[in-house]
C-alpha cells in the first residue's frame, strides 16, 4: 500500500501533531517511520494505526497503488484472521460490496478511491481457488440430462 504523503502532511499541519508524537503514539521505531515517509510504502496494519494515531479514516492517507492499472490483489499473514483486498475488477467490486452490506462485522470497505478501486478486509476463510473444471460436450450433455430429470 503506499502513504499519500501530502494529505498526511496536512493533516498533521491541521491538527498540528508532530511526526514525534505520531512515532510514540504508534510505536514505531524511528527508523521504521523514517522509512514510511520517505518511501510512501506502508502494510495496512500500520496505516490503520497512524490513521487512529491522528484521527482520521485510512483512506484519507491511502494512495492508490493502482493508478491507471487493472490489478486485483489478496493478501494476508499467514495464520492470520483477515485477508487485505485491492480491487479494480468491476465485477469484484460489485460481490464485495454486496458482502459488506450483508455481512458488515465480516466485511469492510477501508478505502474507495478516484478510480473506481477499493480497498477491503474479509476473512480468510472466504478466500478460495478453485479451478474450472473442463468438461466435454458428452459430459456437459450427461449432466444436463441428470438435472432435468430431477
Amino acid at each position: 500500500m503506499r502513504l499519500n504523503k501530502d494529505n498526511y502532511q496536512a493533516i498533521l499541519e491541521k491538527k498540528q501533531l508532530s511526526h514525534e508524537y505520531v512515532q510514540k503514539a504508534t510505536g514505531l521505531s524511528g527508523m521504521t517511520y523514517s522509512w514510511i515517509l520517505e518511501n510512501g510504502f506502508i502494510e495496512l496494519e500500520t496505516l490503520e494505526r497512524i490513521a487512529d494515531a491522528i484521527g482520521c479514516k485510512p483512506g484519507d492517507i491511502l494512495r492508490p497503488d493502482y493508478e491507471g492499472y487493472s490489478e486485483n490483489v489478496i493478501e494476508w499473514v499467514r495464520d492470520g484472521k483477515r485477508a487485505t483486498l485491492s480491487l479494480s475488477q468491476r465485477r469484484t467490486i460489485s460481490r464485495v460490496r454486496q458482502l459488506a452490506k450483508s455481512h458488515p462485522e465480516e466485511c469492510q470497505i477501508i478505502a474507495e478511491n478516484k478510480d473506481g478501486s477499493i480497498c477491503a478486509h474479509i476473512p480468510v476463510s472466504w478466500v478460495r481457488i478453485n479451478p474450472s473444471r473442463e468438461l466435454s460436450e458428452e459430459q456437459r450433455r450427461q449432466m444436463a440430462e441428470r438435472l432435468s430429470s430431477r
